[in-house]
């Protein structure tokens, strides 16, 4: 078993379903850990808490994932994020999202606009050429 796989332990304590993630929070990880979530939450969920601090990697997936998971929940049960790991927390503020509406998180629509709007062609977003550095500035690393 990889070490960074996700694990997804649940725990009921009355009306409060708290899911626990360790590990990698990722696209080959996400359709396991929704299905754990539809497990865990039910009508009888009046508070939803994820607990990340065992979460060592998050992407854009893992979070769209959790906004998934978080709509599951009945209409009027808060959804909390208890202790972000650093990690996690890096990335939610580099995509600058608001976890306090998580429900409402819609990622991509923006890219979605743009490229609707003919902002860009596909040429602009096929693969640079190998050694082509991803972000400027970054010349020379591995």
């Amino acid at each position: 078993m990889d070490a960074d796989a996700l694990t997804v332990n649940a725990v009921r304590d009355g009306p409060v379903s708290t899911l626990i993630l360790c590990g990698d929070l990722y696209l080959p990880e996400t359709g396991g850990f929704l299905e754990q979530a539809a497990l865990a939450i039910d009508d009888r969920t009046e508070r939803l808490v994820f607990d990340l601090a065992g979460v060592t990697f998050l992407d854009c997936t893992g979070i769209r994932a959790l906004s998934i998971a978080a709509r599951l929940a009945p209409s009027g049960c808060p959804v909390i994020i208890r202790s972000l790991s650093p990690m996690a927390r890096r990335i939610v503020e580099l995509l600058g999202l608001d976890l306090a509406n998580l429900r409402e998180l819609s990622l991509g629509q923006e890219l979605q606009d743009w490229l609707r709007d003919g902002e860009t062609t596909q040429q602009e977003l096929a693969p640079a050429e190998p050694g082509t550095p991803f972000l400027a500035g970054t010349e020379g690393c591995p």
